[in-house]
């Protein structure tokens, strides 16, 4: 059984990165057809939701293989950050109006 923990813990980090490869590259994609910079994409909210969806996935993967506290700590107040930051675009973009 503690091969299968590792197996997922270890996925859940490669996901992550996954996730995080291909929000960058859609955004790039996207960008490239609005003739607009990869940045002005990763600005709209569908993009920011997706990477800190691939951060969180990742932060978890490393938080969950961590086997000091003080660094699995610091890991878990960074997927604190990267939650209360989407959290704060969400809250911004219905306060504007606007849609990812």
């Amino acid at each position: 059984m503690p091969e299968v923990w590792t197996v997922i813990v270890n996925g859940l980090w490669i996901l992550g990165l996954s996730v995080l490869l291909a929000a960058w590259s859609h955004a790039r994609y996207a960008a490239s057809q609005m003739r607009v910079t990869t940045r002005v994409m990763l600005r709209e909210l569908r993009y920011v939701l997706a990477m800190d969806v691939g951060l969180l996935l990742f932060v978890s993967g490393m938080a969950a293989t961590e086997s000091r506290p003080a660094a699995r700590s610091l890991w878990i107040a960074i997927g604190g950050f990267v939650v209360a930051h989407g959290v704060m675009q969400v809250v911004a973009a219905r306060g504007t109006g606007t849609k990812g």
